[in-house]
C-alpha cells in the first residue's frame, strides 16, 4: 500500500503532537519515499552480484590474454629492431 504525500503530512503532524518535532522528523526521514515495494532487498542483489562475478572472471581472462598478446608484440618488435640493426650494419660494410 502506497500512501500519498497528504497522508504522510498528516502522519508527521500527528507524530509531532505526540513525540515532538525532532523525534517526528527523525522518524519521517527513515520512511521510504514511496512505499516498501520500492526498497531493494538482499535477494534483489543476488542476480546482480552473480553477473558482476561473471564479468570480473571474464575481465581477468581478457586481461591475461592481453598480457600475452602485448608480450608477443613486444618480442616481435624487439626482434625486428635487432634484424634492422644487423641489416644496417651489413649494408654499411659493403
Amino acid at each position: 500500500m502506497t500512501i500519498s504525500e497528504a497522508q504522510r503530512f498528516d502522519m508527521q503532524v500527528g507524530l509531532r503532537s505526540h513525540l515532538g518535532d525532532d523525534v517526528a522528523n527523525i522518524l519521517m526521514e527513515h520512511l521510504p519515499p514511496s512505499g516498501w515495494s520500492d526498497v531493494a532487498r538482499k535477494q534483489d542483489f543476488e542476480p546482480i552480484n552473480y553477473r558482476i562475478g561473471n564479468i570480473e572472471k571474464e575481465l581477468t581472462r581478457i586481461n591475461g590474454t592481453l598480457k600475452v598478446i602485448i608480450g608477443g608484440v613486444l618480442t616481435v618488435s624487439a626482434a625486428i629492431i635487432v634484424l634492422l640493426i644487423q641489416l644496417n650494419q651489413n649494408i654499411s660494410h659493403l
